[in-house]
């Protein structure tokens, strides 16, 4: 009795017609359902102590002793000590070899409990259907089957009914601190095992982790980092100098830059204008003022000179009088100092006040043709690139000792304002100004956008910016190619195969797909996943072709895949048990178990009166090859066959000799010998024909074989030193119709053997290579190697036009005439004629 046993999502099953072991128990459940049942919890024992009919020697439990430990065979896990049920002091391997379990169903005591048994044992079978598939859960989950349900396990870091959607984490908002962010996500945006990594702008530094991750939790394991600007060493203005600085990133900061000037009657000596640079350091050392020097006084004749230095000798502010000796007098001024510009005065003239520094960003050149500041002194003004002039460009010292124009300034020049572009950020740096001179932009994208043109743009002096607005164009992926045994299914957020675009395969029936079944297109324009393919569903290798038989296997797909199917045939003299075909279904499993090959039987023998039978049964009692040997008591001789064989066909090889009563005894006469069949007897009778001394040759006619003696003696007591031998044909290996064709045989003597011919063609659309006849020949080869069948292009077949039909008929009738030729040759057909089209 076989029984279903429903449990809303998966069912058990269970057989008491007959008891069997353990191995064609689990055979049985692997056949009809999935496998031997596997107990995962005591609910599952009480349902089925409560559902299950009594049998007297109880049920087997998939469950085994693998590698010495106790093992679920269907779910391939070994059992949890905390699951066990076993019965008191089980199990205890009495007896040994106790690898299988049996469960108590309905027992007065310990009902429900385990014992470990031999596993060759008789026992009922229960089975369970599952209710997990491979559609149950999803790749990042292992289903879990319960009574009356399942349920998907999760994977760490995904979450959802099947398990298909990874664990989020919030977007990283981009943050205004001078850092960009390159983020890659492996399973889709911002979710587990996405990872960003971080990097400063030049002259700004990583405060923080420069890397970040989503966790299974939905969290970020590092928050954003800050970038803060790179600070240079302060500066002091050198002595006689002034210092003026520019700071749009803070005090002495990377872009920060500062002018040093002397005050009058001093020069610089070095780098007028110093840069912080993006290392920290300035862009030269600090400059020095040293004052400005006129050439020497050489003496005067007839006269001296007093001089006043200030600073040094000669050097600017120095003024000298001139005294002339006794008798002389001098022809001009008597007085002359040391200029700014390393000049002596010699004169004396009106005085303007003393200018101001040269303009912020700017630069004042003065000459002074009789004395610093004087009349006719005249300076002239100019701007650094990037700045214009407010104001006259030059002014001069007047004779009433005022300047014609003030000192002018020095404006910066502007560029026009900018917008970010569409999907893109606008960072600015403005050290002078908003959307001035030395003003610098930088254009970033948003996530899954690449920028089209320069992506930092430069306010140049002219008021121009140093290239056009960028765009923000979002990143496409390469199109996906169909997928053979399959077909694709995308939504696209933006455009077909761009960025966010995600794509599911679905396979056809009996395909199943190699890996995750969906990839997206991600910001770097890759897909996340390559796309798989949809491969024929597996079977289990099928194990070799049964003992005594062979097994052809034809796979249209691949091997042991969805469709493949083999065929079983067995050798001459045994009998297929089981189905002579097997398909591998859209399962995975085969339609039918491989089958057995059984000897052919012979009735059994009855031993003759006054006789005794001595057989021998290679295979089984009274089965083909077997043979028996008659002997008959003292007084009485044997009348028929001595030895009796087991034929192929389930006939013994001659009727049961019998033993009659012996009325003259004759010591020395045998048997007479006859040729066998096939064979020759030649006997040499030196005391009287087939009498003590005989001896007789027995050899075979080519192609046959000799089974047995071939040289036999007759015995003083009238008995032959062996049994009489006989000549079978001599055997070629079985041959198969090859694949995509045909074959027609015929045996003139057994199956493939000496003296067989065979025919073999091809269907529609293929050509045979080599001969199409093959003979097997006296020396138990084939003619010639076997020919097969190729394919021919259909273009030629329709080329052939009118004249293929003729063609066809003349072939037709070839065929024809070789299948009469065979048949006359031949006994018997093993094989269906094809009918020619």
């Amino acid at each position: 009795m076989q029984l279903c046993l429903t449990v809303k999502a998966w069912t058990y099953h269970y057989n008491i017609d007959i008891n069997v072991d353990w191995t064609t128990a689990r055979q049985w459940c692997q056949k009809h359902f999935t496998d031997m049942v596997a107990i995962q919890n005591q609910a599952e024992v009480e349902y089925l102590n409560q559902v299950l009919p009594f049998n007297q020697v109880y049920y087997w439990i998939g469950i085994r002793k693998i590698d010495g430990y106790w093992t679920w065979v269907g779910t391939k896990k070994r059992l949890d000590p905390e699951a066990a049920n076993w019965a008191e002091n089980e199990p205890n391997n009495k007896g040994s070899e106790q690898d299988c379990v049996e469960i108590y169903i309905k027992r007065r005591k310990e009902t429900a409990k385990w014992n470990d048994e031999r596993c060759s044992k008789k026992k009922a079978t229960v089975c369970y259907l599952a209710s997990c598939s491979k559609e149950s859960c999803s790749e990042h989950a292992e289903c879990v089957e319960t009574i009356g349900n399942y349920r998907c396990q999760c994977h760490p870091g995904f979450m959802g009914p099947r398990c298909e959607e990874a664990v989020q984490c919030l977007p990283i908002i981009d943050a205004p601190g001078g850092w960009s962010m390159n983020c890659t996500h492996p399973l889709s945006i911002n979710s587990f095992n996405s990872s960003c990594e971080f990097k400063c702008e030049e002259g700004f530094e990583l405060k923080g982790s420069n890397t970040t991750w989503c966790d299974q939790t939905g969290q970020w394991t590092h928050k954003p980092p800050t970038c803060t600007v790179v600070t240079c060493n302060g500066i002091l203005a050198p002595a006689k100098g002034h210092l003026t600085c520019a700071d749009p990133l803070g005090k002495y900061s990377f872009r920060s830059t500062c002018n040093i000037s002397c005050v009058e009657g001093h020069k610089l000596r070095g780098k007028a204008t110093l840069s912080c640079l993006s290392d920290g350091n300035w862009s030269a050392p600090t400059p020095d003022c040293e004052v400005v020097k006129c050439d020497p006084l050489k003496p005067i004749p007839h006269g001296s000179l007093q001089c006043y230095d200030h600073v040094e000798k000669f050097a600017y502010g120095s003024t000298c009088w001139l005294k002339c000796d006794f008798g002389f007098v001098h022809n001009g001024t008597n007085s002359t100092h040391c200029t700014e510009q390393r000049n002596w005065s010699f004169s004396t003239a009106i005085q303007c006040s003393p200018l101001s520094d040269a303009p912020s960003y700017g630069s004042m050149t003065c000459t002074h043709p009789l004395s610093t500041n004087s009349y006719n002194s005249s300076c002239e003004f100019k701007c650094e690139e990037g700045f214009v002039l407010k104001g006259a460009d030059s002014t001069h010292c007047d004779h009433t000792g005022h300047w014609t124009h003030s000192t002018p300034i020095c404006t910066v020049v502007t560029c026009n304002g900018i917008l970010a572009p569409a999907k893109g950020h606008l960072t600015c740096a403005d050290p002078l100004g908003k959307y001035s001179f030395r003003s610098t932009c930088n254009i970033s994208c948003v996530e899954g956008h690449k920028l089209r043109g320069k992506a930092t743009l430069s306010c140049l002096s002219d008021g121009n910016w140093s290239a056009p607005t960028p765009d923000c164009e979002v990143v496409k992926c390469d199109p996906l190619k169909p997928i053979p045994h399959g077909s694709l299914q995308c939504y696209d957020h933006v455009e077909k195969f761009a960025y966010g675009s995600t794509c599911w395969l679905k396979c056809d029936f009996g395909f199943v797909h190699n890996g995750t079944n969906s990839t997206h297109c991600t910001e770097q324009g890759n897909w996340s996943h390559i796309p798989p393919v949809c491969q024929a569903i597996q079977c289990s290798p099928l194990s070799d072709a049964p003992s005594y038989g062979s097994m052809t296997c034809t796979h249209p797909l691949s091997t042991n895949s969805y469709n493949s199917s083999c065929e079983f045939k067995c050798e001459e003299g045994f009998v297929l048990k089981g189905a002579d075909s097997t398909h591998c279904d859209h399962t995975g499993h085969w339609t039918h178990s491989t089958p057995i090959c059984t000897a052919v039987a012979c009735d059994p023998l009855v031993t003759p009166a006054k006789s005794h039978l001595t057989c021998a049964d290679p295979l089984e009692k009274f089965s083909f090859r077997s043979s028996c040997k008659a002997t008959c008591e003292e007084g009485y001789t044997l009348r028929g066959e001595t030895t009796l064989t087991c034929l192929s066909d389930g006939n013994w090889s001659a009727p049961t000799p019998a033993c009659n009563q012996t009325l003259l005894i004759i010591c020395d006469q045998c048997s007479p010998l006859i040729d066998p069949s096939h064979g020759t007897v030649i006997c040499t009778h030196p005391n009287g024909q087939f009498r003590f001394g005989t001896v007789c040759e027995v050899s075979c006619q080519a192609g046959f074989k000799l089974h047995g003696t071939p040289r036999m003696e007759c015995l003083e007591m009238g008995k032959w030193t062996d049994t009489p031998p006989f000549c079978l044909a001599q055997q070629c290996p079985h041959l198969t119709a090859p694949e995509n064709g045909w074959m027609n045989c015929s045996h003139p003597h057994s199956l493939f053997s000496y003296g067989s011919q065979c025919f073999l063609g091809c269907e529609t659309g293929f050509e045979i290579t080599g001969e199409p006849g093959i003979k097997c020949s006296a020396s138990g080869n084939w003619s010639q190697e076997v020919p097969s069948c190729a394919g021919i292009y259909l273009a030629t077949f329709f080329a052939v036009g009118a004249a293929s039909s003729a063609g066809l008929l003349l072939l037709g009738g070839l065929m024809f005439l070789l299948m009469r030729q065979f048949a006359k040759k031949g006994n018997k057909m093993n094989d269906p004629v094809p009918l020619l089209a």
